[in-house]
Formats: C-alpha cells, sequence, structure tokens
C-alpha cells in the first residue's frame, strides 16, 4: 500500500491537469498514488490523464456535474493510505512537498497537519506568499499546538489546501467538507482540525495556487457567494464554540468580531467600486454579526457613509472614505489577538 493519496478534484481543467499531475510524478517522495475526481469535465481533461499512461493515477469519473464540495467528499472514500492531500487540477507542488511534510508528520505523531507557504500566482502579478508560518514563525518551532492553530486562522484563512498533508486521521475525526460552504470548506476545516490538534508548520515554499478567471473564487465575490460563505462559518464556529467548547478564551466573540470586520471590509470594497447597495447590506450585516459596541458603530457609521457619499455632490469622497475603512480593519485585528 502507499503511503500518500493525493486526491485531484477536477472539471474542465485541462488547460492545467498536465502541470498539477507531473508535479507529482517529480516529487522525490515517491510513495504515493493519485485519484482524479473528475466532475463530468466537457473538455480534454480525460485525455490528458490517458496520455500521461501512469498506472499510479487513476480517475473516478462522475455522471454529471456535482460541484466542488461533493466531489472532494466522495473522493475522500478513495483514500486508505496513512496520509491525504488535495491538489485542485489548477494547482502544482514543489519537488519537495511530499517528502517534507511526510517527514514533519513522522516526526509529530500527535500533528494531524502539516503545512508549508504557498506562492499564489496571478497572471500579470508578482507572486505573492501565504501560510501558517506568517502567525506562528518557524523560530516558534515547528509545531504550532491545538488552540493556538484555530485562534490564528480565526481573523483569516491562511492555509490554501495545495499546502496541506494530513493524516488520515484527520477526516476520521471530521468525515467531510461542509456542504453548506462552497468557497471557504477548507478555512472550516483547518478551523475544526486546529482546535482539536497540533499544526506543523514550515516556511518553505512547497505549493502554487494559481488564480485565474475561471477559479470558482474569482467569480464569488462579484455575486457576493464569498460573503455568505464568511457568515456561515461565523455562525457554524459560534454554535460549536460556546461555552466550554472554546478552542482557546474568547473563541466565540473572536470569531464574531474577525467576520463583522470582513463584512466591513468587503462593504468598503463595494462602496469604492459604487455598488453601493451591496455595501449598504454588507455593512447592515456586520452591524448584525458584531460582538461589540465599537464594532456596531463602525458598521452604522458605514452604512451612513455609504448613503451619504453614494452619489451626488459628495460621491467624490467615496475612494477616500473606503480607503480609511479598508486602514480601520488591521488596529482591530490587532486588538483581537
Amino acid at each position: 500500500m502507499s503511503q500518500v493519496t493525493v486526491l485531484v478534484p477536477n472539471y474542465n481543467g485541462a488547460a492545467y491537469l498536465r502541470e498539477c499531475l507531473e508535479s507529482i510524478r517529480a516529487q522525490t517522495f515517491e510513495d504515493w498514488e493519485v485519484v482524479v475526481g473528475d466532475n463530468a469535465s466537457t473538455d480534454a481533461s480525460l485525455s490528458v490523464i490517458a496520455a500521461m499512461a501512469d498506472r499510479r493515477i487513476r480517475t473516478v469519473h462522475r455522471p454529471r456535474t456535482i460541484g466542488w464540495v461533493a466531489n472532494v467528499n466522495l473522493l475522500l472514500a478513495e483514500a486508505s493510505t496513512p496520509y491525504i492531500a488535495i491538489l485542485h487540477a489548477d494547482d502544482w507542488w514543489e519537488p519537495a512537498f511530499l517528502q517534507t511534510t511526510v517527514t514533519l508528520l513522522q516526526a509529530a505523531p500527535r500533528s494531524l497537519v502539516a503545512t508549508g507557504a504557498g506562492r499564489i500566482v496571478r497572471t500579470g502579478h508578482a507572486a505573492e506568499l501565504t501560510g501558517l508560518f506568517q502567525a506562528w514563525p518557524v523560530s516558534r518551532g515547528s509545531t504550532c499546538p491545538a488552540g493556538e492553530v484555530a485562534r490564528l486562522l480565526t481573523l483569516r484563512n491562511l492555509i490554501p489546501s495545495a499546502t496541506v498533508l494530513t493524516r488520515a486521521e484527520l477526516y476520521r475525526r471530521f468525515p467531510r467538507y461542509e456542504p453548506a460552504l462552497s468557497l471557504l470548506g477548507d478555512w472550516l476545516m483547518w478551523l475544526r482540525a486546529g482546535a482539536a490538534a497540533d499544526f506543523e508548520v514550515t516556511d518553505q515554499v512547497l505549493a502554487n495556487y494559481r488564480v485565474h478567471a475561471a477559479n470558482q473564487s474569482a467569480s464569488a465575490e462579484a455575486s457576493n457567494l464569498w460573503a455568505m460563505d464568511v457568515l456561515r462559518v461565523g455562525r457554524i464556529l459560534q454554535a460549536e464554540w460556546a461555552g466550554t467548547a472554546a478552542p482557546y478564551p474568547g473563541a466565540e466573540r473572536a470569531i464574531a468580531a474577525a467576520i463583522a470586520n470582513d463584512l466591513l471590509e468587503r462593504a468598503a470594497l463595494r462602496m469604492e467600486r459604487g455598488d453601493d447597495r451591496t455595501a449598504r447590506l454588507l455593512a447592515r450585516l456586520a452591524w448584525a454579526t458584531a460582538p461589540t459596541a465599537g464594532q456596531r458603530t463602525l458598521a452604522r457609521i458605514g452604512e451612513l457613509g455609504i448613503r451619504l457619499f453614494g452619489g451626488g455632490p459628495l460621491s467624490g469622497l467615496r475612494q477616500p472614505l473606503a480607503g480609511m475603512a479598508r486602514r480601520v480593519k488591521p488596529a482591530v485585528q490587532r486588538s483581537l489577538m
């Protein structure tokens, strides 16, 4: 039996699929198998896989498109190895990904997750780095303890799924990604896992996350789906972290405050773009979510500002006001740390 199963959810990803699969074949750690979950693709995806003629790569065909979350949840049942990774068809790994993350987990039996730095790749833009190492410097040691992981990830998701190797035990404790979350299911999974178990962290750049026009997340902001998923994550965790179940002191309040901050920032961005109706909606949602009087006041002021500066002779103040609102967020975040 192999040590690692790599699950590759794919829907019409032929343009990137070969690079993804070749990055797995280029791993210095060679004890792996791949299962591609093809989500009823209509492009050349299946031909790409067939042309590689690698017996370690098999395909599960979906008779109809069922969405990313359902596809991944079904793929989890295909894994029977000690370690599992999920690599989307448009992402790819550096050659040392598996060797590094397997070694980290082997050295830390209590940890369920190992994660490294991820490179965010956008055409025409300089690459950016993201990862849990940005909140947990490796100078503190590779092991970020349970509870602290959840606290650090409360403010935002620092962990793209491409940067993660998990023990199979993770998906026995938390058997599926939340079906109601089409965009932020991985964030909820890491928050739940980080409330229960240690994570292993490295700042080595091990994975590449591609942002392009066909990304689900690329279109989600415009349709407001992202904000709705942010709200759902907050409500789920507030229920799970109530009372003695909190993974760290004040966790229930912290997740509510983080969600309100996120909604306020999204309201400012929408105002800046001239979408005043959505901006007001997000400001009202932030007010309803905020756990503190200060945040509720900010939300009310924000909504009033959107109404006041949305049109007419004062509309020229729209962008300066939105910029001020975005600059408030880091200060509020620091107050929650």
